[in-house]
C-alpha cells in the first residue's frame, strides 16, 4: 500500500490503494491458447541477452534529468499514451531486444495486463506501459482490479483455464509458489539467460522470482520495510541523545527501542506498534520481527518451520510489549492503515511500515522527521539481524495465453525490468527500486527524498518462498492474533501453526 508520494516528480497516493474498475476488451490473437512446443523456442530466439546492459541500463549523461522530468502533467500520469508522447519517454534508451518481431509476437496488436489497482495510483506503470506501446506498436489494454479482489479473481480465471488476460501481478511472498506449482504460470527463462544480468537488481529479486527451477515472471514493483522515525517526540520524553543518535544512523536494535518504550510509559503516546487483528498486517509484522531475531522459516533440506527459538522469541516480545503497556491495547485492533496513520497524527514516534511514508510524513511532521534502517533483534535474541521484509510483485504470464501474447508479454517484461522504468517506479510513484543505481542517481540529482538510506534498507530487506505459502500464513497470521489477544502463549500458538504446516506440506 502507498500512504502518500515521494518529494519527487509528483505526490501520489499508491498501488494497493484505489478502486479501478476492470475494462474490457481482449488481448491475444496468434496461435490459440496454450502453450505450443515451439513457444520456447521462439522465447530462446528474442535477444533478451544481447546488448542487454546497452538496452536495460543508462547513466545521467545518457539519460540526464532534464529530459527524466519531462513527464506528463498530474493529470495525465495514468495516461499511457501521454506518457508515450512525452520526452521522458522519447528520449529514454530502453529498446526492445531484436528479433522480438519475427516471432508469433510481431503478429499481434494487443494484450492485457491485470493491474492491481488503478493506474491512477501507478505512474510508473503508466509510464512502463506508454513505452512499451511507443517502441512496439502493442496496445496494452489494463485490469484495472484492487488487490484485495484481484488475488481471487486470479486463482478464479487461471483456474478455470481463461486465456485472458494474457498478464497479471503476482504478490511474491502470498501466491507465486501456489500459481507456479498449479502449472498457472509460463516459465520466462530466457528473460534473465545470463546470470550477470542479475547484477544490477536488487538481490531479492533472484532469490524469489526463481522457483523449483524456474524464472517465473519479471520484476513489477518493489515495496519494502523502512522505520519513520519522530525524533522530536523522543525528544520530549528525554530519550537519552546518545540512544536517538545510534536510531538516527542505523545502529540500533530492540534494546534501543525498549528504552524508547519505557520512556513513554504513563503518557498517552508509544514508542512503537504493531498490527494485531489483520490476516495480511499481522504476518507481515511477526514476519519483520522473526527475521530480526534470527528467524528463517525455510531450513536447508526445504522444510518450513515457525515454533523454533526465533520464533517463540520474536512472538514473546510481542506479546510482552502489551503486557508491559509499551504498545497501546489496541493493537489487537489494528488493521493495514494504523501505524501510518498513528504516526502521522503523532500517537507513535516510530513505525516499521513500508518506505512510500516519506512523503506524508515529512510534509506533517517537518524536520522532525527521518526515515531509519529497521533494528537488530535485541542482544538477547537468537541470532539478532537487522533484515527488514520485502515485498516484491511480479508480472506473472498466463500460461493459457496464446503464444504470440506470451511472447509479448515477455519484450513487455524487459521494458519493465529496465533502468528508466524502476526511475519512474522510485521518484515518481515512490516505490522502492529494483535498480540499485536508482538509488544513486536520485542521490546525486536531489530527485527523491532519503534515497541513500531507502537503497541500504533494500539491499537488507528479504522474503523467503515455499510451498502452500498463501494458506500457511494465514495460519500462522490467525495463531499470532490469538497469542496477542491473550487466547494462548506464544508457544502454543506458533506450536499450532507448525503442526498445520506440517499437515500441508507433509513433513
Amino acid at each position: 500500500m502507498k500512504y502518500g508520494g515521494l518529494a519527487g516528480l509528483a505526490s501520489l497516493a499508491g498501488c494497493m490503494g484505489g478502486g479501478g474498475s476492470p475494462s474490457g476488451g481482449s488481448g491475444g490473437g496468434g496461435t490459440s491458447g496454450g502453450e505450443s512446443s515451439g513457444f520456447m523456442e521462439q522465447a530462446r530466439s528474442i535477444g533478451f541477452t544481447d546488448n542487454w546492459e546497452d538496452r536495460r541500463l543508462t547513466t545521467l549523461d545518457e539519460w540526464p534529468l532534464e529530459q527524466r522530468q519531462a513527464i506528463p502533467d498530474d493529470g495525465q500520469l495514468a495516461d499511457s499514451s501521454a506518457w508515450a508522447e512525452s520526452e521522458a519517454v522519447q528520449s529514454a534508451p530502453w529498446s526492445p531486444p531484436e528479433g522480438w518481431d519475427e516471432t508469433a509476437a510481431g503478429e499481434i496488436d494487443e494484450i492485457q495486463l491485470l493491474n492491481f489497482g488503478s493506474l491512477e495510483y501507478d505512474p510508473g506503470t503508466a509510464a512502463a506501459h506508454g513505452m512499451f506501446e511507443d517502441r512496439t506498436g502493442i496496445t496494452i489494454n489494463p485490469l484495472e482490479i484492487t488487490v484485495d479482489q484481484a488475488i481471487p479473481k486470479e486463482t478464479a480465471f487461471l483456474q478455470a483455464g481463461e486465456g485472458e488476460p494474457e498478464g497479471f501481478q503476482v504478490v511474491v511472498a502470498d501466491s507465486l509458489s501456489s500459481f507456479a506449482q498449479a502449472g498457472h504460470l509460463q516459465a520466462v527463462d530466457p528473460l534473465f539467460g545470463d546470470d550477470s544480468m542479475w547484477e544490477p537488481i536488487q538481490p531479492v529479486a533472484q532469490q524469489t522470482i526463481n522457483y523449483d527451477g524456474n524464472l517465473w515472471g519479471g520484476p513489477a514493483y518493489l515495496e519494502g520495510d523502512l522505520v519513520h522515525v519522530n525524533v522530536g517526540m523522543l525528544e520530549d520524553q528525554g530519550v537519552d541523545q546518545a540512544v536517538i543518535d545510534k536510531i538516527t544512523n542505523g545502529e540500533w536494535s530492540w534494546d534501543d527501542l525498549e528504552t524508547c518504550m519505557e520512556a513513554f510509559e504513563g503518557t498517552d503516546a508509544y514508542a512503537w506498534a504493531y498490527r494485531g487483528a489483520s490476516r495480511t498486517y499481522t504476518m507481515r509484522d511477526f514476519n519483520k520481527h522473526y527475521y530480526q531475531a534470527g528467524g528463517e522459516f525455510v531450513n536447508d533440506d526445504g522444510s518450513v518451520t515457525v515454533n523454533d527459538e526465533a520464533g517463540y522469541y520474536a512472538l514473546g516480545k510481542m506479546v510482552e510489549w502489551l503486557d508491559n503497556g509499551w504498545v497501546p491495547e489496541s493493537v489487537v485492533n489494528f488493521g493495514q492503515g494504523d501505524l501510518a496513520d498513528g504516526f502521522t497524527s503523532e500517537q507513535f514516534a516510530m513505525v516499521p511500515v513500508y518506505g512510500d511514508l516519506t512523503g506524508q510524513a515529512k510534509n506533517q511532521l517537518g524536520d522532525d522527521y527521518t526515515p531509519t534502517l529497521t533494528p537488530e533483534g535485541g542482544s538477547d535474541a537468537p541470532n539478532p539481524t537487522r533484515a527488514g521484509l520485502a515485498s516484491p510483485n511480479v508480472m506473472a504470464i498466463n500460461s493459457n495465453a496464446s503464444d504470440a501474447a506470451k511472447l509479448a508479454a515477455m519484450v513487455y517484461l524487459d521494458a519493465r525490468i529496465s533502468q528508466p522504468t524502476a526511475w519512474w517506479e522510485f521518484v515518481v510513484e515512490g516505490n522502492q527500486s529494483w535498480h540499485k543505481r536508482v538509488y544513486d542517481e536520485a542521490a546525486e540529482t536531489g530527485a527523491a527524498l532519503y534515497p541513500e538510506i531507502r537503497g541500504q534498507q533494500a539491499n537488507l530487506n528479504k522474503t523467503e518462498v515455499f510451498p502452500q505459502q498463501r494458506s500457511i500464513k494465514q495460519r500462522i497470521s490467525q495463531e499470532c492474533q490469538q497469542a496477542i489477544a491473550g487466547s494462548k502463549s506464544p508457544e502454543e500458538a506458533l506450536d499450532a501453526a507448525q503442526e498445520f504446516i506440517n499437515t500441508v506440506l507433509g513433513q
